[in-house]
């Protein structure tokens, strides 16, 4: 039985909370201001996801989350210690938008309503391509380019 869609998207709402203060965490640990630029977009892109997300549920008749729960405090915790330049910032957040992916994907396999679906994929989107950026930026080794 597919769960109720107000926890799905509040189980969203607490993943992408989570995923603001790890960026938070990454930026700050980040020299290069390109990379700072990019990780402050993917930041916000979650920000929006939180706004969003908790329209629907409100829509719904339910309360949005609004707090982080121990999970994420302990992956903001693992970012901030793993995060020390460029590269640690990178490799942190690849982590986290692995996990960040994963759980988009599989709320996409919950009974969603057609509006909450749509929020949902259109936020994965943006999953996919925090990561395959990040990706991409590691494979390139972005931190030795000349700025």
């Amino acid at each position: 039985m597919a769960r109720d869609v107000i926890e799905v998207l509040n189980d969203l709402i607490q993943l992408d909370r989570d995923a603001i203060a790890s960026y938070d965490q990454a930026i700050e640990a980040c020299e290069r201001a390109p990379i700072r630029g990019m990780l402050a977009r993917f930041r916000d892109d979650h920000a929006r996801h939180v706004v969003d997300l908790s329209a629907h549920v409100a829509s719904l008749g339910g309360a949005p989350a609004q707090t982080r729960d121990l999970k994420g405090k302990i992956i903001e915790g693992f970012t901030a210690i793993t995060s020390m330049g460029d590269q640690s910032a990178l490799l942190a957040m690849r982590g986290n938008e692995e996990l960040t992916n994963r759980q988009y994907a599989a709320a996409l396999n919950e009974g969603l309503t057609t509006e909450a679906r749509a929020i949902v994929e259109r936020n994965y989107d943006d999953e996919k391509r925090h990561l395959a950026w990040i990706k991409d930026a590691l494979s390139r080794k972005v931190w030795e380019q000349a700025a």
